[in-house]
């Protein structure tokens, strides 16, 4: 099981061992939430590009540098995959959005009659969904 647990259901919030961890940096947040929901590796000139959209390409990649340098340094365990141009997220980080969808995967059909046998599997999914994705979240100068 994850140290890390990260709630983008809602208002995105992260927590490690249980205890609520403060990302003082929106666009931070923001990166290590696209990192998480996306689970695949990404090149730095795309992150860049896509947090970053008003600045020079050196410029962004500067911040993106800093961003992940902050990140790496919250989170402490080596959360972060910083491969050449590429980053990605370790697997192992627990997500509300990925629990949501196994949940709903592993039963992908719910009738009445099996309602009983299923209904911890239900409101296991319930439960997760506590508001829309990201609700209340956003950054202003990002598309």
């Amino acid at each position: 099981m994850s140290i890390f647990k990260l709630y983008l259901f809602g208002s995105p919030r992260l927590e490690r061992a249980g205890v609520a961890v403060k990302i003082a940096r929106r666009k931070a947040l923001a990166l290590l939430s696209y990192l998480a929901a996306t689970r695949k590796l990404h090149a730095r000139d795309s992150l860049a590009t896509l947090f970053w959209p008003d600045y020079s390409q050196s410029e962004a990649r500067v911040a993106l540098s800093r961003h992940l340098s902050y990140l790496n340094k919250l989170l402490v365990d080596e959360v972060l995959v910083l491969e050449g141009e590429s980053v990605a997220l370790r697997d192992g980080f627990w997500l509300d959005v990925t629990e949501f969808t196994e949940v709903l995967a592993a039963h992908p059909t719910v009738t009445a009659g099996d309602l009983p046998a299923d209904l911890s599997t239900v409101q296991a999914a319930i439960d997760l969904y506590q508001a829309d994705f990201l609700a209340g979240f956003t950054l202003p100068d990002c598309p």
